[in-house]
């Protein structure tokens, strides 16, 4: 059977999460073809997929990487004109690949595509609205999430299902995104985290053995991750706090471009890659994870027990929600990217060492592990 997957291009989550699929699809049987935009469509393609890329439909971020309600509505007229473009090629894709079933990871216009051209189609997402942060303009707040959701609900609504890959109340990391958030949500469906299976990363890899070896000092995974106007900032942070912290802690950071050196820098404090193949090999092995507040990104450290240092993305709602609900789960620690000093930094990673954050995350591991994802996605599915 062909299915067409769709991931969203502004970071690297969607994409992670259904490339896990399409790899349990193939062995299913199945064949595949993606659909994403920009680096994520490069990504794809590396991985050996075929990959249609569109135009790139995304809020707007100012200098500081912060996500900008403002800016994203002056430009309103041109993120619909591209989403416009979006849905002709998508038109064009799915009726030249002509699959059975769409799968679409928070990519709206693959969706409208797939009614246009009466393809079934399954949503996996886990926002169904967008909100505004406190710091957004009063009108801008409004007329953004008000919009979001009478347009969001109607699409995701047309959808023959729509399956969230989040944990069921009162354990869902994206439920202020979720909740109340009309009809959609009531006919949603919680499969479970989506992620993908652990490897064990490049067999020769000499900093992952140092960092093995490390005996002395509490060992940090930084990884940078989202948009790309949101990583350099938040670099520059994890760049000063392995510098200042380095008689406590060896740390290793990924810039998280996936064009990125694929060799690693040594840096003071620890070593940097501009993207990371071995990531999965150091999560499993470190002390603590300082980290963006992204739903995929959370969702790998519950399954793999790993308490966290949480900083969304300035403004960005979505991760605010989601570093919050970790948070009150008690399995992270939330920081706000302002004034994220190695000072707080070096708070924040001994509160995570005191041991009740890492048991509190070997529970939530064992929660998540009761549900299969993959094998609720295949059975919507048909697969074969």
């Amino acid at each position: 059977m062909k299915v067409y997957l769709a991931a969203f291009g502004s970071g690297m989550g969607h994409a992670t999460r259904m490339a896990a699929l399409a790899q349990e699809l193939l062995v299913a049987g199945d064949e595949v073809e993606f659909s994403s935009s920009g680096e994520v469509t490069t990504w794809l393609r590396g991985k050996g997929f075929q990959c249609n890329d569109v135009p790139l439909v995304d809020v707007m971020f100012n200098d500081a990487g912060a996500f900008s309600a403002t800016e994203t509505l002056k430009y309103s007229p041109v993120l619909m004109g591209r989403l416009c473009g979006q849905v002709q090629r998508e038109v064009r894709n799915i009726l030249r690949s002509a699959p059975k079933v769409v799968l679409s990871d928070s990519m709206v216009s693959t969706v409208v595509a797939s009614r246009l051209v009466g393809v079934r189609s399954v949503a996996i997402l886990n926002q169904l609205r967008l909100i505004s942060s406190p710091r957004t303009p009063r009108t801008a707040g409004r007329l953004l999430a008000g919009g979001s959701i009478t347009l969001m609900n109607a699409i995701w609504e047309s959808c023959d299902e729509i399956l969230i890959p989040d944990l069921p109340p009162p354990y869902t990391i994206s439920e202020r995104n979720l909740w109340n958030a009309g009809s959609a949500s009531k006919r949603a469906r919680y499969i479970g985290f989506l992620t993908p299976k652990r490897d064990s990363g490049p067999a020769k890899d000499a900093p992952l053995d140092a960092w093995r070896a490390e005996k002395k000092r509490l060992k940090v995974f930084w990884q940078i991750s989202g948009p790309p106007p949101t990583r350099a900032p938040f670099l520059a942070k994890a760049l000063e706090a392995a510098k200042a912290l380095q008689e406590e802690y060896l740390f290793v950071i990924t810039a998280g471009d996936p064009g990125g050196e694929r060799a690693p820098t040594a840096v003071p404090g620890g070593y940097l890659y501009g993207w990371c193949d071995a990531s999965r090999a150091f999560v499993d092995s470190c002390d603590a994870v300082v980290s963006r507040a992204g739903h995929v990104s959370i969702s790998d450290y519950i399954l793999r027990a790993k308490p966290c240092l949480l900083v969304p993305i300035q403004s960005q709602t979505e991760q605010i929600g989601n570093a919050s609900k970790a948070e009150r789960l008690g399995f992270a620690v939330v920081a706000e990217e302002d004034g994220l000093d190695p000072a707080k930094v070096g708070e924040a990673l001994r509160e995570l060492s005191e041991g009740r954050r890492g048991r509190r995350a070997m529970e939530m591991k064992a929660l998540a592990e009761g549900y299969d994802a993959v094998g609720a996605i295949l059975d919507v599915v048909g697969t074969g």
